[in-house]
């Protein structure tokens, strides 16, 4: 049946967050080797280094804003509003994090959304029908 194969926004949305965790670690990872020595990228250019690590960045946004995007201020205006600040949190920690090369904030943000995962895990099926 074609009908099983299609995910509920419940599978999706928890599906961002996992893409968005591994996004924010590889930023993480991107920043903490910001000093390093750019022979650790044998056969890469700078530039080819630099549009890798601006692409982790960039997917995380986009991850972010798609989240934002789907939230539902109609059905539960004070989750969709508390979900909205936790993930604008996240959005501004990669963008400084990224910046200013400290991976902190990008840190604590990953911290974030796994609780939010894990909240989103613990949901019985029955009640995954949003």
């Amino acid at each position: 049946n074609s009908m099983n194969s299609v995910k509920s926004s419940h599978e999706i949305i928890r599906e961002l967050m996992f893409q968005l965790c591994n996004s924010m670690e590889k930023v993480i990872i991107d920043i903490n080797e910001f000093d390093n020595d750019i022979s650790e990228y044998k056969n890469t250019s700078k530039k080819e280094v630099a549009l890798k690590k601006s692409k982790n960045m960039s997917k995380c946004l986009s991850i972010i804003y798609g989240l934002q995007t789907c939230l539902d201020f109609d059905k539960a205006p004070e989750i969709a509003g508390s979900l909205f600040q936790l993930y604008e949190f996240s959005r501004q920690q990669v963008i400084k994090g990224f910046t200013k090369k400290n991976a902190d904030g990008v840190m604590q943000a990953v911290k974030v959304i796994k609780e939010i995962l894990d909240g989103w895990k613990k949901i019985p099926v029955e009640e995954r029908k949003i």
